[in-house]
Protein backbone atom coordinates (compact mmCIF):
# COMPACT_ATOMS: atom_id res chain seq x y z
CA UNK A 1 0.00 0.00 0.00
CA UNK A 2 2.80 2.35 0.60
CA UNK A 3 4.68 3.97 -1.80
CA UNK A 4 7.01 7.17 -2.35
CA UNK A 5 6.96 9.72 -0.09
CA UNK A 6 8.20 13.05 -0.35
CA UNK A 7 11.53 14.14 0.13
CA UNK A 8 12.44 10.41 -1.52
CA UNK A 9 12.48 8.11 1.40
CA UNK A 10 10.45 4.70 0.77
CA UNK A 11 7.67 4.35 3.23
CA UNK A 12 7.42 0.91 4.95
CA UNK A 13 4.70 -1.27 3.62
CA UNK A 14 1.78 -0.97 5.64
CA UNK A 15 0.57 -4.10 7.32
CA UNK A 16 -2.46 -5.70 6.55
CA UNK A 17 -3.22 -6.52 9.95
CA UNK A 18 -2.65 -2.86 11.46
CA UNK A 19 -5.42 -1.37 8.68
CA UNK A 20 -8.35 -2.11 10.37
CA UNK A 21 -9.37 -0.62 13.41
CA UNK A 22 -9.41 -2.97 16.77
CA UNK A 23 -12.55 -3.01 17.81
CA UNK A 24 -13.37 -1.43 21.28
CA UNK A 25 -13.52 -4.37 24.23
CA UNK A 26 -15.51 -4.06 27.61
CA UNK A 27 -11.99 -4.73 29.20
CA UNK A 28 -10.16 -2.74 31.09
CA UNK A 29 -7.34 -2.33 28.29
CA UNK A 30 -6.64 0.79 26.36
CA UNK A 31 -8.19 0.58 22.93
CA UNK A 32 -6.01 1.23 20.12
CA UNK A 33 -6.34 2.94 17.13
CA UNK A 34 -4.61 2.98 13.86
CA UNK A 35 -4.31 6.16 12.47
CA UNK A 36 -3.64 6.36 8.55
CA UNK A 37 -0.85 8.24 7.05
CA UNK A 38 -1.92 9.85 3.87
CA UNK A 39 1.03 10.91 2.29
CA UNK A 40 0.85 13.08 -1.17
CA UNK A 41 3.56 13.10 -3.29
CA UNK A 42 4.09 15.69 -6.54
CA UNK A 43 4.51 14.63 -10.68
CA UNK A 44 5.67 17.42 -12.77
CA UNK A 45 4.86 16.70 -16.54
CA UNK A 46 7.13 18.81 -19.16
CA UNK A 47 6.10 18.83 -22.52
CA UNK A 48 7.68 20.68 -25.21
CA UNK A 49 5.97 22.20 -28.76
CA UNK A 50 7.98 23.86 -31.60
CA UNK A 51 7.32 24.30 -35.10
CA UNK A 52 9.42 24.59 -37.77
CA UNK A 53 11.74 22.27 -39.65
CA UNK A 54 14.60 22.21 -36.53
CA UNK A 55 14.25 21.70 -32.88
CA UNK A 56 15.06 24.22 -30.60
CA UNK A 57 18.75 24.52 -29.73
CA UNK A 58 18.53 22.82 -26.24
CA UNK A 59 16.61 19.31 -27.43
CA UNK A 60 19.62 19.74 -30.39
CA UNK A 61 22.16 19.61 -27.71
CA UNK A 62 20.29 16.43 -26.08
CA UNK A 63 20.27 14.97 -29.26
CA UNK A 64 24.33 15.63 -29.59
CA UNK A 65 24.36 14.31 -26.16
CA UNK A 66 22.72 11.07 -26.79
CA UNK A 67 24.45 10.25 -30.24
CA UNK A 68 27.71 12.41 -30.80
CA UNK A 69 26.97 14.38 -34.25
CA UNK A 70 23.69 14.17 -34.41
CA UNK A 71 22.60 17.57 -33.82
CA UNK A 72 24.89 18.26 -37.39
CA UNK A 73 23.08 15.41 -39.03
CA UNK A 74 19.65 16.66 -38.06
CA UNK A 75 20.68 20.18 -39.23
CA UNK A 76 21.92 18.90 -42.42
CA UNK A 77 18.54 17.02 -42.96
CA UNK A 78 16.89 20.16 -42.62
CA UNK A 79 18.90 22.36 -45.20
CA UNK A 80 18.30 19.27 -47.95
CA UNK A 81 14.62 18.81 -47.22
CA UNK A 82 14.04 22.72 -48.00
CA UNK A 83 15.94 22.82 -50.72
CA UNK A 84 13.99 19.60 -52.11
CA UNK A 85 10.03 21.52 -51.09
CA UNK A 86 12.12 24.81 -52.84
CA UNK A 87 12.58 22.94 -56.03
CA UNK A 88 9.31 21.27 -55.80
CA UNK A 89 7.46 24.81 -55.17
CA UNK A 90 9.92 26.25 -58.13
CA UNK A 91 8.98 23.27 -60.61
CA UNK A 92 5.00 23.51 -59.29
CA UNK A 93 5.20 27.79 -59.80
CA UNK A 94 7.09 27.26 -63.49
CA UNK A 95 4.59 24.69 -64.54
CA UNK A 96 1.64 26.52 -63.61
CA UNK A 97 2.94 29.74 -65.52
CA UNK A 98 3.37 27.33 -68.85
CA UNK A 99 -0.48 26.76 -68.29
CA UNK A 100 -1.82 29.59 -68.00
CA UNK A 101 0.28 31.16 -70.75
CA UNK A 102 -1.12 27.96 -73.01
CA UNK A 103 -4.36 28.45 -71.66
CA UNK A 104 -4.33 32.50 -72.54
CA UNK A 105 -3.02 31.43 -76.05
CA UNK A 106 -5.71 28.65 -76.97
CA UNK A 107 -8.19 30.95 -75.36
CA UNK A 108 -7.25 33.62 -77.74
CA UNK A 109 -7.11 31.47 -81.13
CA UNK A 110 -10.55 29.85 -80.09
CA UNK A 111 -12.59 33.24 -79.61
CA UNK A 112 -10.41 34.32 -82.85
CA UNK A 113 -11.99 31.39 -84.79
CA UNK A 114 -15.56 31.78 -83.37
CA UNK A 115 -15.54 35.73 -84.22
CA UNK A 116 -13.89 34.63 -87.66
CA UNK A 117 -16.75 32.65 -87.91
CA UNK A 118 -18.99 35.52 -86.77
CA UNK A 119 -17.96 37.54 -89.38
CA UNK A 120 -17.96 34.74 -92.18
CA UNK A 121 -21.63 34.24 -91.68
CA UNK A 122 -22.51 37.60 -91.45
CA UNK A 123 -20.88 38.16 -94.92
CA UNK A 124 -22.76 34.94 -96.24
CA UNK A 125 -26.12 37.40 -95.01
CA UNK A 126 -27.17 35.19 -91.61
CA UNK A 127 -26.73 38.31 -89.64
CA UNK A 128 -28.79 36.54 -86.22
CA UNK A 129 -25.93 33.79 -86.13
CA UNK A 130 -23.26 36.12 -87.41
CA UNK A 131 -23.87 38.65 -84.53
CA UNK A 132 -24.46 35.67 -81.96
CA UNK A 133 -21.17 34.39 -82.53
CA UNK A 134 -19.48 37.47 -81.97
CA UNK A 135 -21.57 38.74 -78.75
CA UNK A 136 -20.66 35.06 -77.87
CA UNK A 137 -16.85 35.09 -78.44
CA UNK A 138 -16.80 38.86 -76.60
CA UNK A 139 -18.49 37.82 -74.21
CA UNK A 140 -16.45 35.08 -72.81
CA UNK A 141 -13.29 36.83 -73.28
CA UNK A 142 -14.70 39.64 -71.56
CA UNK A 143 -16.17 37.25 -68.82
CA UNK A 144 -12.91 35.35 -68.23
CA UNK A 145 -10.92 38.98 -67.48
CA UNK A 146 -13.30 39.86 -64.89
CA UNK A 147 -14.02 36.60 -63.15
CA UNK A 148 -9.91 36.31 -63.41
CA UNK A 149 -9.53 40.04 -61.73
CA UNK A 150 -12.13 38.77 -58.93
CA UNK A 151 -10.30 36.04 -58.32
CA UNK A 152 -6.97 37.78 -57.95
CA UNK A 153 -8.59 40.43 -55.36
CA UNK A 154 -9.97 37.52 -53.29
CA UNK A 155 -6.99 35.99 -53.17
CA UNK A 156 -4.83 39.26 -52.50
CA UNK A 157 -7.45 39.81 -49.59
CA UNK A 158 -7.12 36.49 -48.07
CA UNK A 159 -2.98 36.34 -47.86
CA UNK A 160 -3.45 39.73 -46.34
CA UNK A 161 -5.71 38.87 -43.77
CA UNK A 162 -3.95 37.65 -40.29
CA UNK A 163 -3.11 34.04 -39.48
CA UNK A 164 -5.49 32.22 -36.68
CA UNK A 165 -3.75 32.61 -33.66
CA UNK A 166 -1.88 29.60 -32.36
CA UNK A 167 -3.58 27.47 -29.44
CA UNK A 168 -2.10 27.99 -25.77
CA UNK A 169 1.22 25.81 -25.79
CA UNK A 170 1.05 23.69 -22.94
CA UNK A 171 3.63 24.73 -20.23
CA UNK A 172 4.31 23.08 -17.30
CA UNK A 173 2.02 20.57 -15.73
CA UNK A 174 1.54 19.99 -11.78
CA UNK A 175 -1.01 17.04 -10.59
CA UNK A 176 -1.19 15.98 -7.04
CA UNK A 177 -1.58 12.29 -6.42
CA UNK A 178 -2.81 11.23 -3.28
CA UNK A 179 -1.41 7.00 -2.20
Amino acid sequence: MGTAASNDQPLEPVKPELVEEISPTKSDEPQERLIASRTTSELTVQSFEFSGPLPPPQILRGYNDAFAGCAERIVAMAERQSAHRQEIEKMVIDGNCRAQSRGQIFGFALAFMVIAGGVYLLAQGKSVEGFSAIILAGGSIIGALVFSRFEQKSEREQKVMPLPSAPPSRKSKKKKKSH
